[in-house]
């Protein structure tokens, strides 16, 4: 497959028949990154993309370093007030899948050129960029009127297997 832009892939996943669609928020902390990560492996392996894949990996740790983004640079609230993240997976059989998190945040993601040899912290975009096929940011309308963004990441899909139905599903 020839690689194909970000909005390339953005035109297909959103408006493209035969797209299967989920979408699940967390409350908008640390602590439910570990949670997003089991809802997104659970999901791909019950669309039949293989329980240990090297594809399944790379998705669940794109989707890591996107939620932390979400969690440490996207809140908008005061402390004390419930905020989510949204996390949403859009697939197409044999094309791609797409993975949106959202926050509240206008602040578009900045990555950053180089970050030094021992930082712990700035590499998360870049291992993004370097992990999925192509990602973007867009504008996300939240409800109640405000407005946030979302961070897509987007892969060409490997052949998927079908998954009999008599075997147990992921719950």
């Amino acid at each position: 497959m020839t690689r194909l832009s970000s909005r390339q892939f953005l035109v297909v996943l959103e408006h493209d028949d035969g797209v299967e669609r989920v979408a699940v928020e967390f409350e908008s902390h640390a602590s439910n990154v570990g949670e997003a990560r089991r809802f997104v492996r659970q999901r791909l392996v019950g669309w039949g993309l293989g329980k240990d894949d090297a594809f399944i990996d790379r998705v669940v740790l794109v989707l890591s370093e996107l939620v932390t983004n979400a969690v440490v640079h996207g809140r908008t609230r005061p402390p004390n007030e419930k905020e989510t993240v949204g996390v949403a997976l859009a697939f197409k059989r044999d094309f791609a899948l797409g993975l949106v998190v959202t926050d509240n945040s206008y602040g578009a993601p900045i990555p950053r050129i180089r970050p030094s040899v021992g930082a712990v912290r700035g590499r998360g975009l870049a291992l993004v960029n370097a992990e999925s096929d192509g990602w973007a940011a867009t504008p996300h309308p939240e409800g109640e009127g405000g407005w946030g963004k979302g961070v897509w990441a987007f892969f060409c899909c490997p052949q998927t297997v079908v998954v009999p139905e008599l075997l147990p599903q992921p719950e």
